[in-house]
């Protein structure tokens, strides 16, 4: 009876350790400085929705003719959901923001995992691991909702699949309205169930008997709700301020070059710059850990987890922002061939304590050398403007247009807009291939910069130093004319010497 108590205790132990350092994990792996330059786009477009009633039709910031563009603004709702947490928490408290969404993130993920997999230690170290693939891209932006309702979706079709409920699949529809007004990856939800759609359909037609027609039919009648799911769902993503026109907009965005060209995230994942970092290497472990493990238990490959899997797989080897995307996707595939296989009670002992060693190691190396995205309780690499550049741009005689870096014009547009108004904001997608090729061009023609500032009359630059070392720093005119104001070594305030007169209105 001591035995047993004495295996009781260290089997309950090992749980709470489990779960508790996991949670440690995930707070110390997330809850760094906001580091992101689109919250401050965001938090603003938020503001401007509560205030006015309205969604911005246009770009309506920056200086030039391309303020009049249409501005995208699919994700509108996470504007104001931001703007909310500005005005309670303040921008200097929105690292906190951040805890609650990993946490529900983790725990979501765990519920998934522990569901098909029947283990609850399983289930923390594949969600720890999902967790681990997503950190570089788990900042204050509005994916982090889409990732909630990629691990909803998936809960809500696995509850389907094992239940066989129809009137489950009613809560794909709240979900594609929410996912559609809150970030552009919305497409990937209609996806997801056609791909159960045929990938329940083709288990179901492989395992029956009898003629091929009765194994179709038999395919065909367990497919049809998945694929009435997804068809409801691509609906009910028109239901948003821009109707059946938001379904164009992924396409177009992937077509776009200049993003493609000088946003990170966007580089194809083989990429120099990309291979180079460390969320590549974390996302290559995970992935080969993963396929490992389907090779060993491939016997209980289904068709719809293999599907599930190749697809999100494929995504992510086209470009490194869908590495997030493959986490949690690879979890609920190997959890639901985990789910296969009996686990003795040692062996869950096991993996509860591989869980918190696991979550031990994270814990240790992201509090000593940083996360995926080398940031820390302290220090987050960003291209935020530092307090010596704030207190100066706050100075209400300067004003007027600026020369900005993309990755700057959000800030600028947050703090001082219409005081100050920048030449681009990382909205790319929205300012269009020609002005944003046309905008890198600038700082490299000396001609073009001199008759863009002068027409333009511009007196301050606001510039990333890999903007400045692009040929501007050399330019003769520019030397001549303008000196450096202020820098933080990274961003540098660049003021013209004999200041223009300001028009009435920007050119």
């Amino acid at each position: 009876m001591s035995a047993l108590s004495d295996e009781q205790s260290r089997f309950r132990t090992a749980t709470v350790a489990a779960l508790v350092l996991g949670v440690l994990a995930v707070l110390v792996l997330n809850v760094v400085p906001t580091a992101n330059n689109d919250i401050w786009l965001l938090m603003k477009v938020g503001e401007l929705i509560v205030d006015t009633g309205h969604i911005p039709q246009t770009l309506l910031f920056p200086f030039t003719a391309v303020r009049d563009n249409h501005f995208n603004a699919h994700e509108w709702l996470a504007s104001v959901i931001f703007h909310g947490f500005d005005r309670a928490f303040g921008a200097d408290r929105l690292m906190w923001v951040i805890a609650p969404f990993a946490l529900l993130q983790f725990a979501l993920c765990v519920l998934l995992t522990r569901r098909q997999s029947r283990s609850l230690g399983a289930a923390l170290l594949l969600s720890l691991l999902a967790m681990l693939c997503a950190n570089s891209r788990f900042v204050l932006r509005p994916e982090l909702f889409a990732l909630v309702f990629l691990v909803c979706l998936l809960l809500v079709l696995d509850r389907y699949r094992s239940g066989g409920r129809r009137t489950t699949l009613l809560w794909t529809l709240p979900i594609a309205v929410l996912w559609a007004n809150s970030h552009g990856s919305f497409l990937l939800g209609p996806v997801a169930a056609g791909l159960f759609a045929l990938g329940e359909a083709l288990t179901v037609a492989h395992s029956s008997t009898g003629p091929m027609t009765a194994r179709l039919r038999a395919g065909w009648r367990v497919g049809v709700p998945y694929a009435l799911a997804g068809l409801a769902m691509t609906a009910a993503c028109m239901a948003n301020p821009f109707g059946w026109h938001l379904l164009a907009f992924p396409f177009q965005l992937q077509q776009s070059v200049a993003t493609r060209m000088l946003v990170k995230e966007w580089l194809p994942t083989f990429a120099p710059l990309v291979m180079h970092e460390r969320p590549f290497w974390i996302f290559v472990v995970i992935a080969a850990a993963a396929v490992a493990l389907i090779t060993a238990l491939r016997r209980h490959l289904r068709a719809t987890e293999a599907l599930l899997f190749l697809f999100f797989l494929a995504l992510a080897l086209d470009r490194s922002r869908h590495f997030v995307w493959f986490g949690f996707v690879a979890a609920t595939v190997c959890a639901r061939l985990l789910g296969q296989v009996t686990f003795e009670r040692r062996h869950e002992m096991r993996l509860r304590l591989a869980a918190a060693l696991f979550s031990l190691v994270a814990l240790c190396v992201s509090a000593v050398v940083g996360n995926a995205a080398y940031a820390t309780f302290n220090y987050a690499p960003s291209n935020n403007l530092g307090p010596a550049l704030v207190r100066e741009l706050s100075n209400p005689a300067v004003k007027g247009p600026v020369l900005t870096s993309y990755e700057l014009g959000a800030e600028v547009i947050y703090r001082w807009w219409p005081r100050l108004q920048p030449s681009i904001d990382s909205r790319i997608d929205s300012y269009g291939d020609d002005y944003a090729l046309f905008h890198v061009r600038l700082l490299r023609d000396e001609k073009l910069l001199d008759l863009f500032l002068d027409g333009n009359r511009v007196n301050e630059m606001l510039l990333l130093r890999r903007d400045l070392d692009l040929g501007v720093r050399s330019m003769p005119s520019i030397r001549a004319n303008w000196h450096i104001r202020l820098t933080d070594g990274d961003v540098f305030l660049i003021e013209r010497n004999q200041p223009l007169a300001l028009t009435g209105t920007s050119q």
